[in-house]
């Protein structure tokens, strides 16, 4: 089924051109490039801020002894 001719065309201060069906398709995959590499990003984010917090719990729990009071019990 083809798509709507009016997605195919673009309009610019000089006129309106027509848009070849690849560079519809090569806009499509840079937009969803955009939307992986922000997942990507809030992924990284997310798991170091995962560790952050767990190498601070981890921290606390040495600092008051707790696995030496488990491991002498």
């Amino acid at each position: 089924m083809p798509e709507k001719e009016e997605s195919l065309i673009w309009k610019d201060k000089t006129g309106t051109y027509k848009m070849g069906y690849s560079q519809k398709l090569m806009r499509e995959q840079l937009q969803w490039q955009k939307i992986n590499f922000a997942g990507k990003v809030a992924l990284i984010a997310v798991i170091l801020i995962l560790i952050i917090i767990i190498l601070y719990v981890l921290y606390k729990l040495d600092s008051i002894n707790f696995f030496t009071g488990i491991l002498y019990r």
